[in-house]
Formats: structure tokens, C-alpha cells, sequence
């Protein structure tokens, strides 16, 4: 059962993957947000800062009324974006959102490597010892899937 379970839920961030990062980065533009004036929200637990947007290419320039980036900035402060369709602002960059995207395929991968023990056990006759092929796939999805979200973690913090 916790085989199926790993399964299914490795089947839905397959889903999740297909779709986060092209969906946060269609129609965005990249650019950058330049830090006019920082505090604190008014429960006083997150950092709200205003300023201004400018895309990489130049065309476009808004005013920025709230964006949250996570940490204290001072004026002055550059933080790479994208703006989406609704003016919404997230931070990162467009290459960002797919490398978080293909990460979840990774971590289904590594789910799939999971699921495959208990399921091979579940499926195969008492007494009969588990095929090396078997074996052998699901620990390279499981070491596979770890190693790529390591890899897509370091990535990501580079490009951030």
C-alpha cells in the first residue's frame, strides 16, 4: 500500500512539474526591481518593499507598490524578477521557474525509486528474491532523483 501511495504521489508532481514553471514564466518579461523604500508588514513578520521595475530590454518601467522579498533591503537594492501578465511581480528569473520545474520531476523520480521496493515486494512470490533489474532501477531513480535536485538547488541558488 505505501508502495501505491509513493506512486500516486509521484504521479501528481509529474503533473506539478509539467506545469509550474511554464506556467509562471508564460507571457513574463524579466527584468529588474529596484528598491525604493522597505518595512515591515502590519502584523510585522514580513518585509514589504516598494520601488520600480525595469525590464532587461528596456521597454518596459513600472512602479512597484509591494513586493515581498523575503528579507530586509536597503534603498537602492536590485532584485531579479519577472512580471507576469496580471502585473504580478515574482521574484527570480525566468530560467529560475523552470529549473524549480524540471526539480519536481526529479523529486517524482526519486518517489518512483521509492515505490518501486514495496511494489516489487507486494507483487513477486513469497520466498523469490527481488529481480537485480528491479533493484537496480530503483535505486538509480532514487540516487538519480536526489542527485538532480541537489543539482537543480545549487543552480537555482547561483541564478537567484
Amino acid at each position: 500500500m505505501l508502495g501505491v501511495l509513493a506512486l500516486l504521489f509521484g504521479l501528481v508532481l509529474v503533473g506539478v512539474g509539467y506545469a509550474e514553471g511554464p506556467e509562471k514564466a508564460s507571457g513574463g518579461t524579466q527584468g529588474t526591481i529596484t528598491v525604493e523604500r522597505c518595512g515591515r508588514d502590519i502584523i510585522g513578520d514580513d518585509v514589504e518593499c516598494s520601488g520600480s521595475f525595469r525590464s532587461d530590454d528596456g521597454r518596459i518601467r513600472s512602479d512597484v507598490e509591494r513586493f515581498e522579498p523575503g528579507e530586509d533591503a536597503d534603498k537602492g537594492e536590485k532584485f531579479q524578477a519577472v512580471e507576469d501578465d496580471t502585473g504580478y511581480f515574482r521574484l527570480g528569473t525566468i530560467t529560475s521557474f523552470y529549473v524549480e520545474a524540471v526539480k519536481v520531476w526529479f523529486v517524482a523520480a526519486t518517489m518512483f525509486g521509492v515505490a518501486l521496493f514495496p511494489l516489487s515486494a507486494a507483487f513477486r512470490r513469497v520466498g523469490r528474491p527481488m529481480r537485480r533489474g528491479t533493484f537496480i532501477a530503483g535505486l538509480s531513480l532514487l540516487f538519480g532523483g536526489l542527485l538532480g535536485c541537489g543539482v537543480c538547488a545549487l543552480v537555482n541558488a547561483v541564478l537567484i
